[in-house]
């Protein structure tokens, strides 16, 4: 059959899967309605309106003589009617801005469903009337249909976007009906919907400029607003990148090394007890059926004296004969340290390679280590999203690792043995410090800030 209606490359008579709702099925006819009675569509997810692009439009409206398509607006009386019912069941809280916005409109007014950059650059190019359709049908949609045109002639910002997705969830869409009727992927929109999770400011600071990849990296490293605010600020203030903040806020806090206590001064000693002059107890000589020696009052010592404490270990010593126990500077360093390499993981292999190398070879090195296996292995399965296969032990883990060809997790993982490796030797007590521990220390101080106690550089040689 020779093309006809139903080929290719014609548009009439084409069936469509899916019915926009751009799509106009009671547009009457294109009419003048002065720009004064256009007010803007309350769900309009665009707060920003830049002059330079305002001016853009206006430059073209004048050199083509009016807008090359009409606005679409609806009725305020039937706007206001849907949307005070349709909010009062779903979300009452948003009934006082609607009220805000056009409550006070008169009901003969118009709001501009799509179209609203239009009707401000007519009126920069001195125009007094908009060319409209109404199109009440299209009020249930009031809250998607702002998306369209902002997205292709000046797009939105990401929080912008992000409202505007939200909108239509919350009108009853599903995420691929929203894909459908935008031409934006599931992912984007997913995505950008997860913006809304951040702190006000920081949604701010996407809007004024901070790349989304940025905002992502807060979101995907800090489980907190708390913790997404204070990592913008870290950034904001010292200029650095969202990983590196994100670390600040996840790495321990500097510890204070905890110094020994000077040992109480010494008591005045008293006159040893002549051990061969030493008798028993009368009660103790009784026992033992011998009769009670006599001793006068110069030898007799009075209950709970120091050589009395020193013969009976179970009799009770006051406070100030209690030992200071020493502090455990290896245990308590060591858990600093554990806490700094789950935060490293958390935040994924370091950009910089040849860091990365300086722990991995050792560890390559080493002979192979069960338990820093088994370390690496629950520091990987432990972090807020954890790493790698969900396999039973660490055993199974590793080698499905190894089989599953990820070059990325690959290094992660292999990345989490050197750690464990490198932190196992520098717990070791009984060992000195050599530059392999200088290079761990290095390593976490770099990636997370980590600060060593002063009892940490005494074992470096007081670096």
């Amino acid at each position: 059959m020779a093309a006809g209606a139903s080929g290719p490359t014609m548009t009439f008579g084409r069936k469509r899967k899916t019915r926009s709702i751009w799509d106009d099925p009671d547009a009457t006819e294109v009419v003048k309605i002065p720009l004064e009675q256009l007010h803007p569509n309350p769900f309009n997810p665009r707060f920003v309106y830049r002059d330079e692009d305002i001016d853009e439009l206006t430059e073209s409206i004048k050199a083509e003589g009016g807008v090359l398509q009409d606005l679409s607006v609806a009725e305020v009386a039937g706007f206001l009617e849907y949307w005070r019912a349709r909010l009062a069941e779903t979300q009452p809280e948003k009934l006082e801005e609607l009220e805000d916005k056009l409550g006070s409109v008169p009901a003969g007014d118009y709001v501009t469903l799509i179209g609203h950059n239009r009707k401000l650059a007519l009126a920069r190019a001195g125009k007094t009337t908009a060319p409209c359709k109404v199109t009440n049908s299209k009020i249930p949609r009031a809250r998607l249909l702002g998306l369209p045109e902002n997205m292709r002639r000046i797009p939105l910002n990401p929080i912008e976007e992000a409202l505007g997705f939200q909108g239509a969830l919350d009108d009853g869409m599903l995420q691929a009906e929203v894909a459908a009727q935008t031409g934006c992927k599931q992912p984007h929109i997913s995505r950008r919907i997860k913006l809304l999770r951040l702190p006000t400011e920081v949604q701010q600071a996407v809007m004024d400029g901070l790349a989304v990849t940025e905002a992502e990296t807060l979101l995907d490293r800090l489980a907190t607003p708390e913790q997404h605010l204070q990592a913008w600020r870290i950034m904001k203030k010292e200029g650095i990148k969202a990983a590196f903040a994100a670390a600040r806020v996840l790495a321990p806090p500097a510890p204070t090394t905890s110094k020994p206590k000077a040992k109480p001064a010494p008591k005045a000693k008293q006159a040893p007890a002549v051990p061969s002059q030493k008798t028993n107890s009368p009660d103790e000589q009784a026992a033992e059926g011998a009769p009670a020696a006599e001793t006068s009052p110069e030898e007799t010592k009075p209950t709970g004296s120091q050589d009395d404490a020193s013969q009976q270990p179970t009799a009770q010593t006051g406070p100030e004969t209690q030992a200071e126990p020493e502090p455990d500077h290896n245990a308590e360093t060591a858990q600093l340290r554990v806490q700094a390499c789950r935060t490293v993981l958390e935040l994924g292999v370091p950009s910089n390679p040849r860091e990365t190398l300086r722990l991995l070879a050792p560890a390559l090195l080493a002979d192979r280590n069960k338990s820093a296996h088994e370390m690496a292995y629950e520091w990987l399965r432990s972090t807020t999203n954890p790493i790698g296969p969900d396999a039973p032990g660490a055993d199974s883990y590793f080698a499905e690792v190894s089989a599953s060809g990820d070059a990325k997790l690959t290094a992660h993982v292999a990345l989490a043995v050197a750690l464990a490796v490198a932190e196992q030797r520098a717990a070791d007590a009984s060992r000195t410090w050599d530059a392999q521990d200088r290079d761990y220390l290095a390593h976490l101080k770099s990636a997370v800030n980590y600060q060593p106690t002063d009892w940490e550089l005494e074992r470096l040689g007081g670096e």
